[in-house]
């Protein structure tokens, strides 16, 4: 199966989750961290969503009953969570007709998009997907993976923004073209000496002076 990688930016649209189940609990935490605007629909709601709906206040909807047709109305994207195959059918047919993207867990068929196995430190998303045929591999890659990433990823990746930012709106810099702050860029990054200096500036608020001093060091 040929499936086209993408990151997707959901803040403030709307998600539809069916199910509310300890599965439906998670990927309801992560859309609600990544910004969405999310409804869930289910027979009945542990205490841990009443929890998340005081957390994020008015960003989280739970609607106490069985899914019915035009639920998923308006939705950017659908979760189905149940483990029942027939509503996860109906939900997969209805998203189909109305050309919204869904993913039913554990039910392949019934999807038109899978979640990867991710890992999230700060801005860096380090996604792998099997494709649908193994998330248990998909997991087991992405721990193996999480051993390798850089201590203070986070930190680094901030000041690489903030630089980004500065060489493509201050007039200071107004001076160097795309070429120029793509390889001032590469520099920056392909250096831990460089990022670890970055990271500095940016704790005690230097990282113009930074910039400068690389430009005219270059």
């Amino acid at each position: 199966m040929n499936l086209y990688p993408a990151m997707i930016n959901i803040k403030d649209r709307k998600v539809a989750v069916i199910g509310a189940g300890e599965v439906a609990f998670r990927k309801v935490q992560d859309l609600l961290d990544a910004g969405a605007l999310v409804k869930v629909i289910a027979p009945q709601f542990s205490s841990d969503f009443i929890l998340l709906k005081d957390i994020f206040e008015g960003r989280l909807e739970c609607l106490e009953r069985s899914y019915g047709k035009g639920d998923i109305q308006g939705s950017m994207l659908v979760f189905s969570a149940t483990d029942d195959p027939d509503i996860n059918k109906a939900v997969f047919e209805e998203a189909d007709e109305l050309n919204i993207l869904i993913n039913a867990v554990d039910d392949q068929p019934n999807c038109s998009f899978f979640v990867p196995s991710f890992i999230r430190r700060g801005e860096l998303i380090v996604a792998v997907s099997t494709s649908g045929a193994s998330p248990a591999f998909a997991a087991r890659m992405r721990r193996e993976l999480e051993g390798h990433i850089p201590v203070g990823v986070e930190d680094a990746l901030a000041g690489l923004r903030i630089v980004r930012t500065l060489l493509k709106d201050d007039l200071d810099f107004g001076d160097i073209d795309y070429y120029g702050r793509g390889r001032l860029l590469n520099k920056i990054a392909n250096s831990d000496f460089i990022l670890d200096t970055l990271v500095s500036a940016v704790q005690d608020g230097s990282v113009k002076e930074f910039l400068k001093f690389l430009i005219t060091d270059s």
